[in-house]
């Protein structure tokens, strides 16, 4: 009877074992998996930033738009001017974001703190047609000029 219990205890140490040998390779494993998971963690969260750093160190600039009249070159004042673009976000979509104002009696009018990239300009002045385009901001202080014509009389 000695010699089942001295067997019956090596067997319970073999088990002992197996499970604490399972339990070790099982927390290697979740070790593994921790690492992939920060990294899996870190790529997803970093991408996001990545873009907006890189819409940051693209720069934010001012840009003016003359409104002058198409045939005589005279600025046209009151003209209502939208500017919009967008701004990156986080983990999120870009926001868009609208800016209106009017010109001054010199047909000008300033934007500042405008992300460099494209825009959409619209210009709308009574008694002209009015426009709207798509444009790329690239530089500090551009000048975006933009000629409306009179509308064609009616037949």
């Amino acid at each position: 009877m000695l010699a089942t219990d001295s067997h019956s205890c090596s067997r319970e140490e073999g088990r002992f074992r197996e499970k604490c040998g399972q339990r070790r390779a099982l927390a290697r494993g979740q070790a593994t998996l921790g690492c992939v998971s920060l990294a899996a963690c870190v790529l997803l969260f970093s991408a996001p930033s990545a873009a907006l750093a890189q819409q940051q160190t693209s720069g934010i600039a001012s840009a003016t738009v003359e409104v002058k009249e198409y045939d005589t070159g005279e600025p046209i004042s009151q003209a209502r001017i939208t500017l919009e673009f967008s701004e990156a976000r986080a983990l999120r979509r870009p926001k868009k974001i609208s800016y209106n104002a009017k010109t001054d009696a010199h047909g000008r009018c300033k934007f500042t703190e405008i992300n460099k990239g494209p825009i959409v300009l619209m210009v709308t002045a009574d008694g002209h047609q009015s426009y709207g385009k798509e444009l790329q901001l690239e530089q500090e202080n551009q000048v975006f000029v933009v000629r409306l014509k009179r509308p064609q009389p009616l037949l």
